[in-house]
């Protein structure tokens, strides 16, 4: 499965369908809203003036394309951005999802989309790219959809954005301006290993053969099942939960064998470049941490274990106890403290 990465006008592709940008009231608008409508002339506000009255942000409908190359236009209402709001990237997330899943349901093979929301909607680029490449690549991956994808570009500046951050997230670019998709979940915002694709219920073959790159959730649970998982530290959440988890957390090593912390770091969650390093016998953080130093205690250890916890969450006094006082530090010992047990340290990201 690919993700198309193009430069150009949205109205002069010939795909199954185009994702207009519209508003709630679905009236001609500026933008891309506009100059689809101009395209596609007065037959697709006619239809629907005749079927809709408001569409919710991140719901998805269908109409015909009129005189647009197109076949149909998916239209889907981006959140307007309000710094603080918690539920936005969600909301921008459901657009795409809900978009590929009106196509599909529909039958399509190829739909284009501008970019959402970065317009008159004012959602920064810097999170509304991201969000829609990991929302199409983990639908596209969820329903095992081979529908083909292509994201319109209108300006050289938002192509090289999209470029951009597929390279942060891994993606591999091949000739043609192509985007492999399997490659595009984000990074665990607490512990940073790759997250996996939940699966609930009884999975089928084809996806127990793809072990690697998901996560069995066990049965069906109540409300909104999590897209994300991540096998390390148990974290699950959503797309747009990745960017909104926050805090600052302890990542501990811990010698079983010797019974004693061998060393650490405090961080940041979703940023891996913030650790300070923790020192056996220093209740303070210091600065200088290189995963190079931490790789070294690690390798020092005859029986390293892995441990995590928030800050503000551990009991009281306990992360210092650990550095200074505890003479024996067991499994007992940190789990009673409220740490948790990692499989593998955090990954830190240092220049």
């Amino acid at each position: 499965m690919t993700i198309r990465l193009m430069l150009g006008d949205i109205t002069t592709l010939e795909v199954d369908a185009i994702v207009n940008a519209a508003n709630s009231e679905l009236a001609p608008g500026g933008g891309v809203d506009g100059a689809i409508h101009r395209a596609a002339g007065v037959g697709l506000f006619s239809e629907l003036n005749a079927r809709h009255s408001v569409l919710p942000p991140g719901e998805a409908i269908i109409t015909d394309g009129y005189r647009l190359p197109a076949k149909h236009v998916i239209h889907t209402v981006a959140p307007m951005w309000i710094e603080g709001l918690d539920n936005q990237v969600e909301i921008l997330s459901d657009c795409y999802r809900n978009a590929l899943r009106v196509a599909k349901s529909s039958g399509l093979k190829s739909i284009a989309f501008p970019s959402l929301g970065t317009g008159a909607f004012g959602i920064p680029k810097e999170i509304a790219m991201p969000t829609a490449l990991n929302a199409i690549s983990l639908e596209l991956q969820n329903s095992h959809s081979d529908i083909e994808v292509t994201i319109c570009c209108f300006t050289q500046e938002d192509l090289e954005w999209y470029e951009s951050v597929a390279n942060e997230l891994g993606a591999l670019k091949e000739d043609g301006g192509l985007v492999e998709v399997s490659q595009l979940l984000p990074k665990c915002p607490i512990c940073f290993h790759p997250l996996k694709r939940i699966i609930y219920g009884m999975p089928s073959r084809e996806t127990l053969e793809d072990q690697d790159n998901i996560y069995i959730g066990g049965c069906i649970i109540m409300g909104d099942d999590p897209d994300l998982g991540c096998k390390n530290c148990d974290w699950q959440g959503f797309i747009g939960d990745v960017d909104l988890v926050e805090g600052e957390w302890l990542a501990l090593v811990v010698d079983l064998e010797r019974k004693r912390f061998v060393a650490g770091a405090i961080y940041d969650a979703g940023k891996p470049q913030s650790p300070l390093s923790l020192r056996p016998g220093v209740a303070e953080f210091q600065r200088g941490f290189t995963t190079e130093w931490l790789e070294e205690q690690i390798a020092s250890c005859k029986e390293p274990s892995f441990w995590i916890g928030n800050r503000f969450e551990i009991m009281p006094e306990s992360f210092e106890k650990i550095l200074m006082r505890y003479p024996r530090l067991t499994e007992e010992v940190m789990e009673f403290a409220r740490f948790e047990n990692l499989a593998n340290m955090p990954i830190f990201a240092l220049p």
